[in-house]
């Protein structure tokens, strides 16, 4: 547990609790945290068309993918909201399965993936020397996005995804990493690392894109989407817009407090 939790610090400081799934219309979301820091994986897909999306592929997602089996789904994207390690570390093994699911990433995290590489010598050596004893985290922390070559679509802000009769919407967001993405469908919004429960992320990594683009991107999904709008983060626990934009302590409609 000490290993987790220190791998949990270094790279979100968000609670680990999982999502419920929901359904809202003919969309369905189910939820599985997976990975050693688990990240939550969400398959969202339209019971009428019975097209698919996961958005984040943090290790095997075994139930995400049961799922496509037994509903006869077609899984048509993967949305990476970022290119983390603990969120893209099980994208080989996905993409084997299913070679015709297009995958989404920003060129900027892209881009940053050699960044993030450069983690044993970015990060204070006490948090290396503890990731170095659990050959789990290493190889998770070495993993290398490029090595599965260029992503199908370079996702840009604005860009609008079918999924069935349902849009998904990308929002660029900037702050936990240069190129996060935020992915809106109805009133549901993945929000990967930007947005947590009553907390935000980390902007102190490697390829950040600061504290000022954080609190921008935040308050751009505050004021863009409507308060009952669920937001499905990285880690944790489910929260809504309304909530967050007057009760989030670090970053609200009004205020903003870095850590």
């Amino acid at each position: 547990m000490r290993k987790t939790h220190l791998a949990a610090v270094i790279l979100l400081s968000a609670l680990v609790v999982p999502a419920p799934a929901t359904r809202a219309a003919d969309l369905i979301v189910q939820t599985e945290p997976v990975g050693p820091i688990k990240a939550n994986c969400y398959l969202l897909y339209d019971t009428q068309s019975k097209e698919a999306a996961i958005f984040d592929v943090a290790g095997p997602v075994d139930a995400l993918t049961q799922t496509i089996r037994e509903k006869d789904l077609t899984l048509k994207y993967v949305f990476l909201t970022h290119a983390h390690c603990d969120h893209v570390f099980g994208l080989p093994e996905l993409v084997k399965r299913f070679p015709t699911a297009k995958v989404c990433v920003s060129k900027e995290d892209y881009d940053d993936t050699a960044l993030y590489l450069q983690w044993a010598e970015k990060l204070d050596p006490k948090q290396v020397e503890e990731i170095r004893k659990n050959p789990e985290l290493v190889r998770m922390m070495d993993f290398d996005l490029k090595s599965i070559g260029e992503p199908a679509v370079f996702v840009k802000d604005g860009d609008v995804f079918q999924l069935g009769d349902a849009r998904i919407r990308a929002f660029l967001s900037p702050g936990h990493s240069r190129g996060s993405a935020c992915y809106q469908a109805g009133k549901m919004l993945f929000s990967g690392d930007v947005l947590f429960y009553r907390n935000v992320g980390r902007t102190d990594l490697a390829g950040s894109g600061g504290w000022d683009a954080i609190v921008k991107s935040i308050r751009r999904l505050y004021s863009s989407l409507p308060d009952d709008t669920t937001v499905y983060p990285g880690h944790g626990q489910s929260t809504d817009i309304g909530s967050e934009k007057n009760q989030n302590p670090r970053v609200s409609q009004n205020s903003a407090r870095p850590n």
